[in-house]
């Protein structure tokens, strides 16, 4: 029993959290690294993410976002967006990531 419990444990950093709820579009670190600034374009991150949930526009400048929201089992919650701004070409001009989505629900600390 308790060899079958340690067994258990040994492998928590390895755990998928099946049944967690999510909500939007996962923008991995991988994915990011994959896109380059001044150089990508538009298509380029619809062809690697997706087409976004959100756009805006600021002057000549079009943001898009994609909002993730993955609330948990077992550890802390997820909630962010991820930002890519494009100049009036549809060049990649800046790409981050933000706490706090537009997903309203409790559970994430809003």
């Amino acid at each position: 029993m308790i060899l079958a419990v340690l067994l258990l444990f040994s492998g928590c950093a390895n755990i998928v959290d099946f049944g967690a709820y999510t909500k939007g579009t996962e923008v991995t670190q991988a994915q990011m690294d994959l896109l380059t600034i001044n150089k990508s374009k538009k298509s380029d991150v619809e062809r690697i993410i997706g087409y976004p949930q959100r756009k805006s526009s600021v002057g000549k400048t079009e943001i898009w976002y994609y909002d993730f929201t993955k609330i948990r089992h077992i550890g802390s919650n997820i909630d962010e967006s991820s930002v890519f701004e494009f100049n009036k070409k549809g060049i990649l001009t800046k790409k981050y990531k933000t706490n706090g989505s537009n997903n309203s629900n409790p559970l994430t600390g809003k």
